[in-house]
């Protein structure tokens, strides 16, 4: 083996970073590699908080102090020789799975509490491994909390005398005045923090007057803060108008979401425009304003901000109930805007004018590239979009579904997705009917540029279904296919199913609910034998009945593409729940399983049983809703002390009277 400098092995390995599987078989080849592999596979453990090991590995390296803080809880903490690692050191990001690895050794340990008790103990719990973690890593630059953890004084001294922490996330509590005075103390002394995110709950989590005053003080002066989240607050009229002279006084930020505050005191007459003029920010390239009920006032000043903004890249307004006046606005700010790549401005009630308004627009737009008018009732307005699409040469990805556009404009977009060479994404769901639909696919015979299309819940039926299918004969572009509720019926899935015998380029097809009854599962059946390409299908609620259970079973145990499966919803029962079952035995490629809803009862239980005992590739399996009851139930759990690979099962509506646990440690169970 050839001989390399430490710095060299590192910079290999640590490419690998993410590929844990194989980072830690490297591990295994020696001491020297492992010495190197193991702080980089400990840098950023990610999901990997949820596993119990990795919780005990954490205690074992608590000081007798920070143990001595959970003697009141009568925790058995684990005992072992003085660990190979100082793991625990080299931990530089904290996330939320840290919370659900603590639950989940708490369940595994049968420590059960009354519902308040368990959040007490998950919290102390927390707050000690945080204060063990600050102790022995000096690397830590992202850290997580949810509810008030950050203000425990051991913590907060900690981290004010630290200057490391670049990343910080405060969950579900209030900015009070205590609060405030902390944040602002910890901001003015940090000069590492480049990201805050501070999310509340609109029911109960306030920004209060003088703690929001404390903390957008302490932001004026900030001039290392790039990125800020506020969300889910109730906004008074004090804190709202200090946020917007804070906003129009920096100069470092450059992300800002503000979604879903319920601003409950300012109105237009008291200061919401000195709120919407503060985006004259010349920073901001990116800002998230999503589902804050502004109104019309407040929406034409922001699309006046827009207008002589230069700088912004990326803009979500969707869902504030701006109007058609307020779309026809930023339909004037898009011919001045040079610099916006992505605009939301979905659920704003734009009606046919702003929609018409906008698309034009886009006409002599060049810079956008991505748009989202969903659901804004555009009716015929639509068609201005179809003209557009002729000319326009940037947007590769629009959202237009819930506009109940009509068959004419399905046409008219035909037309334009025939002569359009760069739109790759289309959302155009809920919003045709059936001589609209097949116009529209047979335009697909032409187009070669779209990889992504959802024609969703757009009354294709039979006819539409055919179109599809010969369109899909000469499409040699599109990977991803959402069909979804098109009445299909089993002459329109069996066109389709036909194709996917010969189509070698789509990867993801999602044909639920379309009643393709018996023959068109066995169709499809019989399509995923000679397939080699599709490795997504959705089957669910398609009336395949048991024998169509039985046809996709064969199907799987010849099938080496298919990942992820969803049959849910089509009454397959104990038969064909047992044919599934046996075909898990032999698959060796399936990933995700969802077999929920089929009346697969105790007997289709106990196959299933037998099946994880056998199958070492599935990690997700939906089984609710299936009548399994306490034998199968019994069953499954007994599967689970052997099966060492599934890592979510949601086993929810069985009539299964006990808790159901696992051996395997990284096992996420609904129930």
């Amino acid at each position: 083996m050839i001989s390399l400098s430490n710095e060299c092995y590192y910079i290999i390995f640590n490419n690998f970073r993410h590929d844990y599987k194989n980072l830690f078989s490297c591990a295994l080849v020696n001491r020297h590699w492992c010495r190197i592999i193991i702080p980089i596979l400990w840098s950023e453990p990610g999901h990997h908080f949820k596993d119990i090991k990795l919780i005990r590995i954490l205690f074992l390296t608590l000081n007798a102090e920070e143990q001595s803080s959970l003697i009141p809880f009568e925790l058995t903490l684990p005992i072992h020789s003085k660990l190979l690692f100082e793991y625990a050191s080299y931990i530089t990001s904290i996330n939320s799975y840290l919370y659900d690895g603590i639950k989940n050794w708490l369940r595994y340990e049968r420590y059960w509490y009354l519902s308040y008790e368990q959040k007490r103990v998950l919290i102390c719990v927390f707050e000690c491994l945080i204060i063990m973690l600050l102790r022995t890593s000096k690397n830590l630059k992202h850290l997580y909390f949810l509810y008030k953890s950050f203000y425990n004084q051991i913590i907060f001294e900690n981290l004010y005398n630290s200057n490391v922490l670049n990343s910080l996330e405060l969950y579900d509590h209030s900015i009070g005045n205590e609060e405030g005075k902390m944040l602002a103390k910890f901001l003015c002394k940090n000069s590492m923090l480049t990201s805050l995110k501070l999310c509340g709950n609109n029911e109960h989590c306030h920004f209060y007057k003088n703690g929001g005053k404390e903390l957008t003080g302490a932001l004026c002066k900030n001039n290392i803060l790039k990125i800020l989240n506020l969300q889910k607050f109730i906004i008074i009229s004090e804190v709202g108008k200090a946020l917007a002279d804070m906003l129009y006084m920096n100069t470092t930020l450059i992300s800002l979401d503000l979604s879903h505050n319920f601003f409950n005191l300012i109105r237009p007459k008291r200061g919401d425009i000195a709120f919407a003029d503060a985006f004259k920010n010349t920073s901001l390239k990116d800002l998230n304003l999503q589902s804050n009920n502004f109104g019309s006032e407040v929406g034409n000043a922001l699309a006046n901000v827009l207008y002589k903004n230069n700088t912004l890249n990326s803009l979500n307004i969707g869902d504030n109930k701006f109007g058609s006046e307020v779309g026809k606005a930023f339909a004037n700010a898009l011919y001045k805007n040079i610099t916006l790549v992505s605009l939301n401005i979905s659920i704003n009630k734009l009606e046919s004018k702003g929609g018409i308004a906008i698309a034009n627009a886009l006409g002599n737009n060049n810079t956008l590239i991505s748009l989202n008018i969903s659901s804004n009732n555009l009716g015929s307005g639509g068609k201005a979009f179809a003209n557009t699409l002729c000319k326009n040469t940037s947007l590769k990805d629009l959202n237009i579904q819930w506009n109940y556009l009509g068959s004419e404009v399905g046409k008219s977009l035909a037309v334009a997705l025939c002569k359009n060479n760069t739109l790759i994404s289309l959302n155009i769901s809920n919003n045709l009917r059936e001589s609209g639909g097949k116009s529209f696919v047979n335009a697909l015979c032409k187009n070669t540029a779209l990889t992504s299309l959802n024609l969703g819940d757009n009354y294709l039926r039979t006819k539409g279904g055919e179109a599809l299918a010969n369109a899909l004969c000469k499409n040699t572009t599109l990977i991803s296919l959402d069909i979804n509720r098109n009445f299909l019926n089993p002459e329109g899935g069996k066109a389709l199913a036909d194709v996917l015998c010969k189509n070698a380029t789509l990867i993801s097809l999602n044909i639920n609910d379309n009643h393709l009854g018996l023959e068109g599962g066995k169709t499809f059946a019989n399509a995923l034998c000679k397939n080699t390409t599709l490795t997504s299908l959705n089957l669910g609620h398609d009336y395949l009945g048991s024998k169509g259970g039985i046809a996709l079973a064969i199907a799987l145990c010849k099938n080496t593409t298919l990942i992820s499966l969803n049959i849910s919803g089509n009454k397959l029962g104990p038969k064909g729940g047992k044919a599934l079952a046996d075909a898990l035995c032999k698959n060796t490629t399936l990933t995700s399983l969802d077999i929920s809803d089929n009346d697969i009862g105790s007997k289709g239980g106990n196959a299933l049983a037998d099946a994880l005992c056998k199958n070492t590739t599935l990690t997700s399996l939906d089984i609710s809703d299936n009548d399994i009851g306490s034998k199968g139930g019994n069953a499954i759990a007994d599967a689970l002390c052997k099966n060492t690979t599934l890592t979510s099962l949601n086993i929810q509506k069985n009539r299964i009277n006990f808790k159901i646990k696992s051996n395997n440690k990284n096992i996420e169970i609904l129930q």
